[in-house]
C-alpha cells in the first residue's frame, strides 16, 4: 500500500509522534508512507527525510505567533501533495484543523479512488477550539462534524473520540480503537545504575513527573507532593520537559519551589537518549490531570512511556486513562479533585511492595500484549486492507 499521512504539527511534537510510530512500522511491514507535517524551527525550505520506505516531509514553519506558525501556507502544500501524491490511503490526523480538512475535501472530490481514514487524538469541538476565535471555532466545529461524511474509514485513540465519530453519523463498523504507545526502547536501566549516570543519590525518594506544558493539575500536582511529604520527609519532585506556563503560574510555584527547596528539581528538556534514565531513576512517575473535556478524552503518549518504564505509575486520572488504570489495574489512581488523596496514592506507590509488584506486573503485561507499535500498526494495516476491499 502506498499512504499518505496528513499532520498540522512540528516534527517530533504532539501528535507526530502518534503518526511517526504508526508510519514507521507501517513501513517496516514493507508499505510505502509518506508523513508531512512542519519543520520545528522557522524556514521557508521543503526537506525529506528518508528511513527505509518511510518518507518524512518536513514543510515550512514561520513563526507569526506562538500558535499561528503557517498553518494556512501548509493547507495549500498539504493539498498539493493530496492532489499529486501517488496513494492508496489518505489518513489525516487532527482532521477538523484547516490545514488538514481542506485538502482531505478537496481530495475527496477531486481522488474519489484514494480511500479516506481520519484519525481524532484530541477533543477540538467542546475543548480546543473554545480557546480559538469564534470564527476559527466555528470553521473547526462544522468540519469536525461534516467531514466523517467523506470518510472510508476513521480512527480514535479513546473511547469519548470514537463516540465523537459516532455523533456525526459514521457506522460502528468503520469506527476502530487505535491507541497511542510507548515511545521508549524495551530494555531499562535499572534504578542504581540510571541514577549514578544521573549523578542522583542512591538513597532519595524521587518522583518525577514529564511533560512540556500544564494546566492548573500542575497545582494538584504540587499539593499531592507537599501532602506526600508529610510521610515521607525530603521526597524529591523533578519536572522533566520543557515546562511551558505562564508567568502567573510561575509564580504561584515559586512559593512551593521555596517552601520546599532544595528538593523541586527543573531539569528542562533532554534529549530522547536520555529520558529512560530518568524514568528509571524515579520511585513513581506521577500524572496530573484536569477535570476537562480535553484531558477526558487524550492519550498522552507519555502514559504509555510511564507505563513501559517498569516504574509505579500514579495520577488523579479521568476519562481514558482512568479507564485503563482502573480496569487493568496498572497504576495507582485518586479522585481527580482530591490533591491530598493522590498524596496518599503517592505514598502507597513508594511504600507498598506488594502492591507495586501486582501493577508493574500487569502494566507489563498490558504493554506486552497490546499497547504497542507492532501490534497496533498490525490492527492499522488490516483497517487499510478492509478499507481498500470495501
Amino acid at each position: 500500500m502506498k499512504i499518505l499521512y496528513l499532520n498540522h504539527n512540528p516534527e517530533r511534537y504532539g501528535t507526530y509522534f502518534r503518526c511517526y510510530h504508526l508510519a514507521r512500522h507501517l513501513a517496516e511491514r514493507g508499505h510505502e508512507v509518506t508523513l508531512l507535517c512542519a519543520s520545528r524551527e522557522p524556514t521557508l525550505s521543503i526537506r525529506d527525510r528518508k528511513e527505509g520506505s518511510l518518507t518524512i516531509r518536513i514543510l515550512p514553519r514561520v513563526n507569526i505567533a506562538t500558535y499561528h506558525t503557517g498553518h494556512t501556507l501548509r493547507m495549500f502544500l498539504n493539498a498539493k501533495e493530496c492532489l499529486t501524491a501517488d496513494m492508496d490511503i489518505l489518513h489525516a490526523f487532527a482532521f477538523p484543523l484547516h490545514p488538514i480538512s481542506f485538502p482531505t475535501f478537496l481530495t475527496s472530490i477531486a481522488r474519489p479512488k484514494v480511500k479516506i481514514v481520519l484519525d481524532h487524538d484530541d477533543m477540538w469541538k467542546g475543548g480546543f477550539t473554545l480557546h480559538h476565535p469564534g470564527p476559527v471555532r466555528a470553521l473547526y466545529d462544522f468540519t469536525e462534524d461534516r467531514l466523517p461524511a467523506v470518510a472510508d474509514m476513521a480512527t480514535a485513540a479513546s473511547e469519548i473520540l470514537m463516540q465523537k465519530f459516532r455523533s456525526a453519523g459514521l457506522p460502528e463498523e468503520k469506527i476502530h480503537y487505535i491507541p497511542n504507545c510507548p515511545t521508549l526502547a524495551a530494555d531499562m536501566p535499572d534504578k542504581a545504575e540510571a541514577r549514578a549516570s544521573l549523578g542522583l543519590s542512591p538513597d532519595d525518594k524521587i518522583v518525577l513527573s514529564m511533560g512540556h506544558t500544564y494546566t492548573e493539575s500542575l497545582f494538584a500536582l504540587l499539593d499531592a507532593y507537599a501532602e506526600a511529604r508529610k510521610t515521607i520527609p525530603g521526597l524529591k519532585l523533578l519536572f522533566l520537559g520543557k515546562l511551558h506556563i505562564s508567568d502567573d503560574f510561575k509564580t504561584r510555584m515559586r512559593a512551593y519551589e521555596e517552601r520546599f527547596a532544595p528538593d523541586i528539581v527543573t531539569i528542562g528538556e533532554k534529549p530522547p537518549t536520555e529520558v529512560p534514565a530518568y524514568l528509571a531513576a524515579s520511585d513513581a512517575l506521577l500524572l496530573p490531570m484536569d477535570d476537562d473535556p480535553i484531558e477526558k478524552a487524550r492519550f498522552p503518549i507519555r502514559f504509555g512511556d510511564y507505563l513501559a518504564s517498569g516504574v509505579p505509575v500514579v495520577s488523579n486520572a479521568v476519562g481514558e486513562i482512568k479507564r485503563i488504570m482502573e480496569s487493568r489495574d496498572c497504576g495507582y489512581t485518586a479522585p481527580v479533585d482530591d490533591a491530598a488523596a493522590f498524596g496518599r496514592a503517592v505514598v502507597t506507590a513508594l511504600t507498598d511492595a506488594t502492591e507495586r509488584d501486582r501493577k508493574r506486573e500487569n502494566a507489563r503485561r498490558l504493554i506486552a500484549e497490546e499497547l504497542n507499535w507492532p501490534a497496533v500498526a498490525a490492527r492499522l494495516e488490516a483497517i487499510y486492507e478492509q478499507t481498500l476491499a470495501g
